[in-house]
């Protein structure tokens, strides 16, 4: 008997709780050693059989494959490769052949079993005996060959490895093995069977990949195994990677959510949770994948951030992109829909991403006076185009601003704002002919029409009343004539206005060290106060100004005109305002009901 040269107990630790995310995998491991002793035997003999049989019994589990096996020496040094390789993951662990990965894969199961026993018949050479490696959770082994009558001898080439359970040990019963070896090996290329208690036999294995069912079938997949929907189903192919698969367009995610791609390599489950087989823009997608040149980490449970997973990445994201690009050439309604489902989250990502601000210009739509445009179309247009950072502000001045010919763009929803500025930054997006600025209120008021001098004189008792009636910091009356004439008024708010009326409303409500503070220099000193434009070829402007009407009368209709204004454009009222909305809602209705007044 003889003693390992590494801390088994320490080794056995470290496996649980640094490289293996918990004891199921030791199934995996067992299936990945069985499925590379079958390809290092078919290289041998092509023909050998290629079959797996996992019997639960007593408390225990032995795996048999039909695999290259291994010689007296090769079972002696099953553990020597541990911390010795050069190439070595940040644990000191390699797996660098065969050998490597068979002794890690055993290291495992000691996470479920007190004992290891390895009989094994190598099939390099037809006298080979039947060699035999035990270990113990002590920190002893013995390796030894069987004599050739011995009964416990195998017959053929192949390994079979037995687990002694530990006490109590669940993940050693009939019903967990069957699931992980669904889990991990459904794919698997070799015929796998479990064999348990009063004779049950059940086979795995050898399925179908979710790339090579019809359409209809991965739609039911996706279905059963990923619990979504799909939008739709993209084929993939990254032939330097050996890679094929599908990525799966899902309708429910968001940027911020972790990675849920499904990794196999040589059909053998890597994870669920794989990183870095999509770009991070295309946080819309699902990929289910096997790749046979991926190369794994130690634990074989994620993928090797090497430059190979970098070239499949930008593949993947290639596909991705040109599956946008003919959706939206092919299928604008289908476009649309996904659109609608996912806009909030390609903008935000296009704020940061270069890639997909691209995609973002040149296929996402946004609210303009002619309609859906993209920020492409409307940059290669040649015309005036001016964006609103609100809705409300764009509501309130879209028809006047198509009337002057401006082509008006709602910039008000989430980070559409900040993908216009992004794409304002990229020359080489924009264009020569572009023409695309935030609105400006005074650019609108000079497309306006001036009045006639008759008029302005017409005009210069009711402008001389709006500056009594209207505190002149607040807004500036001004006279002008613009389409369409239906609109008796319009108000142009200062595009920073939100901040303005903060600072307003602070000035006054500081004191003390804070009031030296916004003291120092008056934030509102060169700053443009709203305006209210009275449209001169309205009726209703045109009766005003020339009905002679007492002041008082005046002044209300006036107060009228921008409190409606202030409503139309959703701007908020302050106390002054709601009093005055009060005021001339009840002249009004004193107005229109007959009788004496109270």
């Amino acid at each position: 008997m003889a003693a390992f040269q590494v801390d088994l107990r320490g080794m056995v630790d470290l496996l649980s709780r640094n490289l293996y995310s918990g004891p199921r995998v030791y199934v995996r491991e067992l299936l990945q050693n069985t499925v590379d002793a079958i390809a290092a035997r078919r290289a041998l003999d092509p023909g050998c059989p290629a079959e797996v049989t996992l019997t639960v019994a007593d408390g225990g589990l032995t795996c048999h494959d039909t695999g290259v096996g291994l010689t007296l020496e090769e079972a002696g040094e099953l553990l020597s490769t541990i911390g010795t390789s050069s190439k070595r993951d940040e644990l000191g662990l390699a797996r660098g052949d065969y050998l490597g990965q068979f002794g890690i894969g055993m290291l495992s199961c000691f996470m479920v079993s007190s004992e290891i026993l390895v009989r094994s018949r190598s099939a390099r050479a037809p006298d080979s005996p039947t060699v035999t490696w035990t270990g113990s959770t002590d920190g002893t082994y013995e390796v030894r060959a069987l004599d050739p009558g011995d009964p416990t001898s195998l017959d053929h080439p192949g390994t079979s490895v037995t687990l002694t359970g530990l006490p109590g040990e669940p993940w050693l019963e009939s019903a967990t093995v069957r699931a992980l070896v669904d889990e991990f090996g459904s794919l698997l290329p070799v015929e796998v069977q479990v064999r348990s208690g009063g004779g049950t036999l059940t086979r795995h294995a050898r399925q179908a990949a979710p790339w090579e069912l019809t359409r209809q079938e991965q739609e039911d997949w996706c279905r059963e195994h990923l619990g979504v929907d799909p939008f739709d189903v993209i084929d993939l192919k990254v032939p330097a990677a050996g890679l094929r698969g599908i990525a799966v367009v899902v309708t429910a995610a968001h940027p911020t959510a972790g990675a849920h791609h499904t990794a196999y390599v040589r059909r053998m489950l890597v994870s669920r949770h794989a990183e870095g087989l999509a770009p991070e823009w295309a946080y819309f997608v699902r990929v289910v994948a096997d790749a046979s040149h991926l190369r794994l980490t130690a634990s074989r449970e994620q993928l090797v951030d090497d430059d190979l997973r970098c070239h499949t990445q930008e593949a993947v994201g290639q596909a991705v992109r040109a599956w946008l690009e003919r959706l939206a050439r092919t299928d604008p309604g289908g476009f649309a829909e996904f659109m609608a489902a996912h806009a909030v989250g390609l903008r935000s990502v296009a704020v940061s991403d270069g890639a997909m601000l691209e995609l973002v210009v040149s296929y996402a739509p946004m609210e303009t006076t002619l309609g859906p445009r993209t920020l492409s179309q409307l940059a290669s247009s040649g015309q005036r185009v001016r964006f609103t950072r609100t809705v409300d502000q764009y509501r309130a001045l879209a028809d006047v601003a198509a009337a002057q010919g401006i082509v008006l763009v709602n910039a008000g929803y989430a980070y559409e704002e900040e993908v216009v500025s992004a794409f304002l930054a990229r020359a080489d997006l924009l264009g020569a002919r572009a023409d695309i600025a935030l609105v400006d209120p005074g650019e609108l008021l000079e497309a306006f029409t001036p009045c006639s001098p008759a008029e302005e004189a017409q005009a210069l008792d009711v402008l001389v009343l709006a500056s009594q009636a209207i505190d002149p910091q607040d807004c500036e009356v001004v006279m002008r004539r613009f389409e369409p004439t239906s609109l008796p008024a319009l108000y142009l708010p200062d595009p920073d206005l939100a901040g303005l009326v903060a600072v307003r409303v602070s000035h006054p409500a500081a004191s003390g060290v804070w009031s030296q503070v916004l003291g120092v220099a008056d934030p509102l000193a060169g700053t443009r106060v709203p305006r209210l434009v009275l449209n001169r070829a309205n009726p209703l402007i045109v009766r005003l100004v020339t009905a002679g009407a007492d002041d008082a009368v005046v002044v209300q209709m006036l107060r009228g005109l921008y409190i409606q204004c202030l409503l139309q454009g959703r701007q908020t009222l302050g106390p002054r305002e709601r009093s005055w909305a009060a005021e001339t809602l009840g002249a009004l209705l004193d107005a229109a009901l007959p009788g004496p007044q109270p």
